[in-house]
Formats: C-alpha cells, sequence, structure tokens
C-alpha cells in the first residue's frame, strides 16, 4: 500500500515526466537489454515502417495521453478533499455555493451519489470502483455488484488494445515483417492482456481499503494511470522487440553441405596432386615450416595468449568441444548395446 500511496502523490509529475521523455527513452530501453549477437556479421537491415502504423502508433499514444491528462471525474480528487469529510461538504461540493432547493432540482443520480456516501463503505467502494459505477448503478449494493457494473468499462480497454495487437499483424498496417512478429510475440502479447484484465479486476474487488488519518487511498485513480501507462507502451514495445531468426530451409542446407562435400573433395585432390610433384611437395614443405614458425612466435606473445583464451580457442577446449561434438553426433547415429554379453547369451 505505501508503494501505491507513494505513486499517487507524485502521479501528476510522472505523468508529465512520461508524456516528454518516454516516446525518445522507450526505444533505448529495448535496445539496452537486447541481447547482444557474439558473431561480428552485421544486422540485416530493418525495412522501414510502413506511414500506417506510425499514424496508428501515433493516434493511439495521442488518445491514452488524453486520458492520462484528462483522467475521469473523482469527487475526492478532483476536489482535493479526504474520505473523512462531511456530508454537508461533499453536498457543497457537488452542487455549489449557489444551489437554491427551490428553484433548482437534484438530478435523481445525483442525489443518489449523495445518499450512498454518507455511509463509510460506500466512499470506500467510491475510492475503489470510481465515480461513475457509484452515481450510476442503481441496483448495485454489494462490492460484487459494483465489479459486475465495472467490467464492461475494464475490459473495453484491454479489447481495443488486443483488436490494435490483431491489426498490427496484418502487412498492409505493419509492414513486410508484421506476420513474423505476430507468429513470434502475439501469444505472449495476448496473455499479458489477459493477466493485466484479470489483475485489474481483482485489485478493485479484493482490495482491502482502510481509512488511516482521516484519509484512504485513492485506488480507482491510480489504476487508471498504472493503465494508462501500460497501454502506451504496449504497441510502441511489440513495435521495437526483436523478431526471431528465420529458419533455415531443407534446401539451403542442402546447397550448403553440397559445396561443403565439393570443397572437401576439391582438398583431397589438391593435397594427391601436390604428393605427386617434387616440385609442389617441395614448396608445400617450405610453406609449412614458415606456418610452424609463424605459429611458434604466436604460442609465445602473451597477448595472443590471453586472446586466444578469451575466445576459448586454445588446443585444450577445442579439443574437448569436438570430442564432446563427436561422441554426441556419434550416439545420435550409432545405438550402441550396454550389455552385449547379456543380449548374446539369450
Amino acid at each position: 500500500m505505501s508503494i501505491l500511496s507513494t505513486l499517487g502523490s507524485f502521479q501528476a509529475p510522472l505523468t508529465l515526466l512520461l508524456i516528454i521523455f518516454g516516446p525518445s527513452l522507450l526505444p533505448r530501453l529495448i535496445n539496452l537489454f537486447r541481447p547482444r549477437a557474439l558473431s561480428s556479421t552485421p544486422r540485416p537491415v530493418r525495412p522501414p515502417r510502413p506511414l500506417t502504423l506510425k499514424l496508428i502508433l501515433g493516434v493511439h499514444t495521442l488518445w491514452i495521453l488524453k486520458h492520462l491528462v484528462l483522467p475521469p471525474y473523482d469527487l475526492f480528487v478532483n476536489n482535493n478533499l479526504p474520505i473523512s469529510i462531511s456530508n454537508s461538504q461533499i453536498r457543497y461540493a457537488l452542487l455549489g455555493s449557489e444551489y437554491n432547493p427551490l428553484t433548482r432540482q437534484v438530478h435523481p443520480l445525483l442525489e443518489l451519489l449523495m445518499t450512498r456516501l454518507k455511509i463509510m463503505d460506500s466512499r470506500i467502494l467510491y475510492f475503489k470502483f470510481g465515480h461513475e459505477p457509484i452515481s450510476e448503478c442503481v441496483w448495485c449494493q454489494t462490492p460484487t455488484d459494483y465489479l459486475i457494473y465495472s467490467l464492461p468499462n475494464i475490459l473495453s480497454w484491454y479489447l481495443l488494445e488486443a483488436t490494435l495487437l490483431g491489426g498490427m499483424a496484418w502487412k498492409w498496417i505493419a509492414g513486410p515483417e508484421a506476420p513474423q512478429r505476430a507468429e513470434t510475440w502475439r501469444n505472449t502479447f495476448g496473455w499479458i492482456l489477459v493477466v493485466a484484465a484479470m489483475v485489474e479486476g481483482g485489485i478493485k474487488w479484493g482490495w482491502d481499503l482502510r481509512v488511516v488519518e482521516g484519509d484512504a487511498l485513492h485506488l480507482a485513480s491510480i489504476i487508471h494511470t498504472l493503465r494508462s501507462i501500460f497501454l502506451l507502451s504496449f504497441p510502441l514495445v511489440y513495435t521495437f522487440l526483436p523478431l526471431s531468426p528465420t529458419p533455415v530451409s531443407s534446401s539451403t542446407l542442402a546447397s550448403i553441405v553440397s559445396n561443403t562435400t565439393s570443397t572437401l573433395r576439391l582438398t583431397s585432390l589438391a593435397r594427391a596432386s601436390i604428393q605427386r610433384s617434387p616440385i609442389l611437395r617441395e614448396t608445400w614443405s617450405l610453406l609449412g615450416k614458415r606456418d610452424a614458425e609463424r605459429k611458434e612466435i604466436a604460442r609465445r606473445d602473451e597477448d595472443v595468449r590471453r586472446i586466444v583464451r578469451e575466445l576459448k580457442l586454445d588446443e585444450g577446449t577445442m579439443r574437448v568441444g569436438a570430442r564432446g561434438w563427436i561422441r554426441d553426433g556419434w550416439n545420435g547415429m550409432v545405438r550402441v548395446d550396454p550389455n552385449p554379453a547379456a543380449r548374446a547369451g539369450m
């Protein structure tokens, strides 16, 4: 509760900082946590994002920012009133100082709201579910009733976000990478939306609000801010997340194996030709001696040895790795019977 109280105290400045610095910081944060490639091969150039996607993200961002800057009306937040305020002050905040019961009639729903707020339990429900359910739900009596009445409003946020997520899987909206991005991330982000909706409903229904020093936590207002920040970053994070590597097709693998086999065969033929020619054999021997001298000089160089150890290219590590690779490959191709004598006796 202390974390939410602190967030509620700094809600306005945090919202302002998010609006100013959020769009520029989000791509940098994603790149910061993105795993670095171990190889020196350059990353493939991504196609530019289409104008349709930029327009949709821009409209979505402006819509969420509008709800952040202009949150739903809250009697206690807008008028800076504690939960323990008197009924007359609540009536004054709702009707104003110039209200005259002889010349102006109070709307039945407004009268219902003032009647409900006379009870502390109803004020706590107001802090939980916000202004609209308490002021407009005529049949609501229990927290479960208010939750049922609030469900369409809660779910509408996440259903709209799910619709946006589904639309970003189309090429004409999000570009040629859209199907691959959807295949990689759509299920994960869909479940995130489901969990977020369940968490919001569960908090509003099960959170035990208590009055401390004449006031309580403005839960509905804080949830609105957290939800808006979450939904603001949701499609942006989805857009900037890395794609999974494209799987290599069987035809590509077959061509690679064929080229490797041809290279090995040419190498074998070249070595056989060298052995038949005395001149080539002598030249090959001189080149071998020169390479051996260079290797010996490199072995004595401490800097070279340190770099080799860091890259795990020393002979011992490579020998162990090759031995394990050969053993695993052999075990996968040939099944060795662990007890051949017993099988022979049978």
